[in-house]
């Protein structure tokens, strides 16, 4: 959304917000009004829900000493702010320079940019979708919005741990969800009587009238926290399953204490993160405003209007792409199975192991393939293609392309042995190339040194090698460049959390944002509630630790809350401002193998407790407290809904793990039937407790594989290069190229200027943490599952809003929902109609994909006449 409406606020502010033409002279004796001089195109784009009068008002009334103050605050406030429009800072610098600076149009154009500023917002994104307007009399924490926000959330949290072992999984996101409470909400609308209670004067109806935009933002944030009760599956099926350790005292009381305390935990870990991640203004959270401009879309009447001759509303638009989409799944889902996995380069050499590896969609890397599926499930699995920016999309796509040469460097200088192994695979392999079975060495939950000597070390495919390298190398990337570059925002925001704490001091004290100001009529959650629910479940968790036998010292608990309270803070507001969600998971797991080595439930705890119910949940929460904050809901409403969806969706969440665990043939093996392999949580989660919680972080670094600690090193200065780059690069790049044109020859000036220049003025405006984490997204992904999301991002989310606007606007969001759905209930009845009693088609169209070495789990190298590679037995690391 962001980028569409930027691209017309920069056609209608060149020059820069009108033209001289555009100017109109006031009447003899009428006092002149700035706002008179604003095109209506241009008006449109300053207040795009309706909120002319009021924007108009403010540019009218407000004086140039006002205007200036607010300029000179907001230059200096904003000047680390990355999504600051670049345009808008040239502009507000130029006002500052006064009247004969900046030229014609300065009264106006200093008064709209001071009232961006102070009575709307400067970015075209949350304009867009976020009113500087509250109507406080519109009800929305009403009885039928709980009722529609966690009736959806019962079935989302089945869907999303439904498919949560399938790869590429399948949910009921955001998106999706909003698309659905709007007809059940209309639905409600016109079938529940007037009746209702008054409660401390206020009455509670069971129809308090038409279903309004607050009311639809409410049930949609109510339902996301069904997204977030997976986070403690991974080490539940991990230790359940017998295809990895196989705990026979993971109970169902079990399970559901861990799912219970791991999401209360992250909830109250929130009112920590909130200050860094709600209230500050920078903090965007480009994700929420795709969601809250389809429900503001869906509430408003929808106009007749013929859009490049489309003239069908978004619900007809709706049910007619869902329902498309159910049927056609059925082709790349079960009919013809080829078309979700295309890998049809390697057809025309079935057993050309080299052509696998580099174009393949199982054994291989997917590189040179340009059409590598026709399943809407597999295309958008890495990205979020409709929906986040053009440019975060590339440049992780960049960054994975260069991942995928760096594997092959990897695979063919038979680096760690992986020259034996697939090039890319999350899961753990013997010496001689099986699939490792921690069984063999494990007694009593603790390694036997004896077993492990005459049975293998964990080794590890050249994939999965790089995402753990890049991974590690992740973290002193973004803590070093959210720190340098945002220190004044998250400074203040520690600062302010220690006044609350200390003092008592409001959220919004103090705030120069609209909407910060507009929330300050709702009281707010204390940070006590916050408080006490972490305590309550620190308590539940100390209590869990001591009657299951999982032999993890109470004291773990508190190491996972102290790493969180410092590392949490810059990774959620790199999601705030980027709109990816990473978690901690890596650096817990080296810290867990250093201070609790051989002892793989310690690691699983820690890595459910450390990455998921902290840094995860928690950042999920604040993201849904912005929504709130964007629409003007109640802080305490949300915590209200918030506190008893968790709890509910817990106990669907232990049952739906309790199925899929006892019920589901094949589990985790890969040939599951419906592809319930574990590829995506199962068995990374496996590997790394192998590496970290079993050998040790220590026995991993120095022994078996010595590269990973350079890897942090690696990290610091990609970090360094890149704030040298963006700090110095304009100030001393423009001098350095001239000096150097005068000095060097003609033809060696040209070449560094083709080559070393553009390189150099890249670092100026890429963002290395996207890089990185193109980087470090492989094992099991691989470019099958990133080229069709970057094909459908350029469309949707670049070409489109440059050429096809309006159509974009209108059915951009919906027809991304639909098709969604469709792959959703289509793939549900799927696994029950052929899934859950297999039944096969055994055609050449759904051979094909496996026939030749592409469908094999197989090394470029034969193992040695001993049987198997890496060291000798008896004298393993």
């Amino acid at each position: 959304m962001s980028s569409a409406v930027e691209r017309i606020d920069d056609e209608v502010t060149s020059s820069p917000y009108g033209s001289e033409q555009e100017k109109k002279t006031p009447a003899p004796g009428i006092q002149e009004r700035f706002g008179d001089q604003i095109p209506h195109l241009m008006l449109e784009t300053l207040a795009p829900n309706g909120e002319v009068d009021y924007i108009l008002e403010k540019i009218n009334s407000m004086t140039e000493e006002e205007a200036v103050a607010i300029l000179d605050e907001s230059v200096k406030f904003h000047a680390d702010d990355w999504n600051f429009p670049a345009d808008m800072r040239d502009r507000m610098k130029r006002l500052l320079e006064g009247p004969k600076a900046y030229g014609e149009f300065y009264d106006r154009d200093l008064r709209i940019d001071a009232t961006m500023m102070r009575y709307s917002s400067p970015y075209p994104g949350v304009r867009a979708v976020a009113e500087p307007l509250d109507n406080s009399d519109v009800p929305f924490e009403t009885i039928r919005a709980y009722f529609l926000g966690v009736g959806w959330a019962i079935i989302g949290t089945f869907m999303s741990t439904f498919f949560n072992s399938r790869f590429p999984s399948i949910t009921l996101g955001g998106p999706v969800i909003q698309i659905l409470l709007f007809p059940c909400g209309k639905f409600l609308q016109f079938v529940l009587p007037d009746w209702g209670i008054t409660v401390m004067g206020t009455r509670h109806s069971l129809n308090p009238g038409i279903w309004n935009f607050k009311e639809a933002m409410f049930a949609t944030i109510t339902y996301n926290v069904a997204i977030y009760t997976t986070n403690s599956y991974g080490m539940i099926l991990v230790q359940k399953s017998p295809v990895f350790y196989g705990e026979t005292f993971v109970t169902f009381g079990y399970q559901l204490m861990l799912t219970l305390f791991v999401q209360l935990m992250g909830m109250g870990f929130a009112g920590y993160l909130r200050r860094f991640s709600v209230y500050p203004v920078k903090a965007l959270w480009p994700t929420v405003l795709p969601i809250i401009a389809m429900n503001r879309a869906l509430t408003r009447p929808e106009l007749k209007e013929n859009i490049y001759g489309w003239t069908i509303s978004r619900y007809k638009f709706f049910l007619i792409c869902t329902i498309s989409m159910f049927v056609y799944y059925w082709l790349p889902g079960f009919l013809f199975t080829a078309l979700s996995t295309f890998n049809w380069m390697t057809w025309i050499d079935p057993k050309n192991l080299t052509l696998a590896i580099l174009t393949g969609s199982s054994l291989g890397l997917g590189l040179f393939n340009p059409i590598t599926t026709f399943d809407w499930n597999v295309a958008t699995s890495s990205y979020a293609a409709l929906a986040q920016p053009f440019f975060s999309t590339c440049t992780m796509y960049f960054g994975s392309i260069l991942g995928g040469f760096i594997i092959l460097g990897i695979y063919y200088s038979n680096m760690y042995n992986t020259g034996y192994l697939p090039i890319n695979s999350s899961s753990a392999y013997t010496n001689n190339g099986t699939s490792y079975k921690v069984q063999q060495i494990v007694v009593n939950n603790k390694l036997d040194e004896s077993l492990y000597q005459q049975y293998s070390p964990p080794f590890y495919t050249a994939g999965y090698i790089l995402t753990v390298g890049a991974n590690f190398a992740f973290y002193p990337v973004y803590f070093l460049y959210i720190m340098v570059n945002q220190w004044s925002t998250v400074s203040e925001a520690y600062v302010n959390f220690y006044k609350g704490l200390r003092h008592g001091r409001g959220n919004y004290e103090g705030a120069m944002d609209v909407h910060s100001r507009l929330m300050s009529k709702y009281k707010e959650v204390p940070d006590w509630w916050f408080l006490l629910i972490l305590v309550a479940a620190i308590v539940v968790s100390v209590v869990f630790l001591e009657i299951y036998p999982l032999d993890t010292p109470v004291w773990l608990v508190f190491v996972m809350i102290g790493i969180n309270l410092v590392f949490a803070v810059p990774l959620s507001f790199l999601s705030a401002t980027t709109g990816t969600n990473l978690g901690l998971g890596s650096l817990i797991q080296v810290i867990t193998g250093f201070i609790l080595p051989n002892n793989p439930n310690a690691f699983l705890f820690a890595q459910t407790l450390g990455s998921w119910a902290l840094a995860g949940y928690g950042d999920n929460y604040v993201q849904d407290q912005k929504m709130a904050h964007y629409c003007k809901i109640a802080p305490r409403a949300v915590f209200r809904s918030q506190i008893g969806t968790i709890i509910i969706t817990c106990f669907v969440a232990v049952g739906t793990q309790d199925f899929i665990l006892t019920s589901v043939k094949g589990l985790c093996t890969p040939d599951q039937p419906s592809r319930f392999t574990c590829a995506n949580d199962g068995f990374p989660l496996y590997a790394s407790s192998l590496m970290w919680g079993l050998l040790g972080s220590d026995r991993m670094f120095n022994s078996l594989y010595p590269l990973f600690k350079w890897c942090f090193l690696i990290g610091f200065g990609i970090a360094a290069l890149f704030l040298a780059g963006q700090h110095f690069g304009p100030k001393y790049l423009p001098g350095v190229r001239e000096k150097l044109r005068l000095k060097l020859r003609p033809r060696t000036f040209e070449l560094m200027n083709k080559t070393l220049f553009p390189f150099f003025a890249s670092l100026l405006w890429l963002n290395p943490i996207l890089i990185i984490q193109g980087v470090q997204h492989w094992a099991p992904s691989n470019m099958t599952y990133k080229t069709p999301g970057m094909i459908l991002s350029f469309v949707f989310m670049y070409w489109l809003p440059r050429h096809r606007l309006a159509w974009w606007e209108k059915y951009n969001y919906t027809l991304s929902a639909a098709l969604t759905a469709g792959v959703a209930l289509s793939g549900l009845i799927m696994f029950f109609a052929i899934g859950y009693h297999p039944k096969s088609l055994s055609w050449w169209g759904n051979k094909v994909s496996s026939a030749g070495v592409d469908g094999s789990l197989i090394g470029i190298l034969p193992l040695p006449v001993r049987g198997y590679f890496g060291p000798e037995k008896g004298s393993f690391p």
